[in-house]
């Protein structure tokens, strides 16, 4: 299973308030079909770029050119590592990996949310959920920025709420 997936793309797809695509999954790829063209876009990036420019919230790719280029970088992370967290050996060292890049920042490409938090807060939601207190402990700048992704209800969407009691983590 991958963590990029169709389910994802229809989170993303929601949170930007665009219509639905045919989504589909071929080996490990989402492949979109656009239903007025019948033009074809594959790959999880490509995707949610496309998703993200056709919104109504285009600067969510980012408000420059070295952001735009970050919230690529990222993009490919999420599909080249993140997509594969789903093993517990993957998952820890996305983890590990995210929690320093976060150990500076409040989000992932800097001081303002883009696409790439909204993306990885969707694709990571499950493992953060499996955690428990002392694992969210070792992961304090990534518990820190997903209980701030979270408390967006438009986010959120029917997910639930994620426990970070603060009370537990350092015990």
């Amino acid at each position: 299973m991958v963590l990029c997936n169709v389910e994802c793309v229809e989170r993303i797809s929601k949170y930007l308030d665009v219509s639905p695509l045919l989504l589909e999954m071929q080996d490990n790829v989402i492949v979109s079909t656009n239903q007025d063209s019948n033009k074809k876009l594959e790959g999880f990036s490509t995707v949610i770029q496309y998703l993200t420019r056709t919104s109504k919230y285009p600067d969510l790719l980012g408000s420059d050119n070295e952001i735009q280029s970050l919230s690529r970088q990222w993009l490919e992370y999420a599909v080249v590592c993140v997509n594969y967290a789903d093993a517990p050996a993957n998952a820890r060292r996305v983890l590990q990996e995210l929690n320093v890049a976060l150990r500076d920042n409040t989000y992932l490409t800097g001081t303002t949310k883009t696409i790439v938090d909204v993306v990885l807060y969707y694709a990571l939601y499950s493992i953060m959920r499996e955690l428990t207190h002392q694992e969210k402990a070792l992961y304090v700048h990534v518990s820190r920025w997903f209980d701030n992704m979270q408390q967006e209800e438009k986010l959120r969407q029917q997910l639930d709420l994620i426990s970070f009691d603060l009370l537990h983590l350092f015990l």
